[in-house]
């Protein structure tokens, strides 16, 4: 448990560049005492005198700060929206009693669809950072599949499972650094992947099945 008046807001802050963070977010952040999440996104900020707490992924550590600052108005940034794979789910886990209030911003996959001129109507979205998911048995019912992916299951992992389950003649859009000014977009097919010698850590994957509307 923590302080009564403790508020905690989490706010989304889009794939990253400044110009696409919704206002309401630089209004949450003004009214601050402090400021939480990763280097990158703390930088968005830094002009403005907030007392800040680095998130390096440990939510141990998360839990300590927010208990350390007590009695606060804590904003916590996370990447993409509030409601895709953010600290959400662990914050209202851990402080069920707690005031915590949501401002989103613009997912990864809305980012990347727009990006590529898609909908998204009959995607499915899964993550597949830290953790295996069954995709492929998607790829019949879904007309696309968007991945959040990290080093191990990277997108040439996920190219040669797709090969190696006879969907290597699917399309993949491999996106990195999403909305940054060394933002790269990659599309080819699946099979085509696997010869890619690219160090793309962290990057979002779009599975297209042209097949299925």
């Amino acid at each position: 448990m923590i302080n009564d008046e403790t508020h905690i807001s989490v706010c989304g802050i889009g794939p990253g560049n400044p110009d696409l963070i919704p206002n309401a977010v630089f209004k949450q952040v003004d009214k601050a005492e402090v400021l939480m999440g990763g280097k990158r996104q703390l930088a968005i900020f830094s002009d403005r005198d907030k007392t800040t707490c680095v998130f390096d992924g440990r939510t141990a550590n998360l839990k300590s700060d927010i208990e350390r600052h007590a009695g606060k108005h804590i904003v916590i940034l996370v990447s993409g929206d509030t409601g895709f794979y953010s600290l959400r789910r662990f914050l209202l886990a851990t402080f069920p009693d707690e005031r915590i209030t949501l401002t989103p911003g613009i997912s990864s996959f809305q980012y990347f669809y727009a990006r590529l001129g898609l909908g998204y109507e009959n995607a499915f979205f899964a993550s597949v950072h830290g953790k295996d998911k069954d995709y492929i048995s998607k790829l019949d019912v879904y007309s696309s599949v968007f991945l959040l992916t990290d080093r191990k299951n990277n997108y040439k992992a996920i190219a040669r499972h797709l090969t190696d389950h006879g969907y290597g003649h699917l399309i993949m859009h491999i996106g990195c650094n999403l909305s940054y000014n060394d933002e790269q977009i990659l599309t080819m097919r699946a099979s085509e992947a696997l010869s890619l010698n690219q160090d793309f850590s962290l990057c979002s994957v779009i599975i297209e099945n042209q097949e299925i509307s």
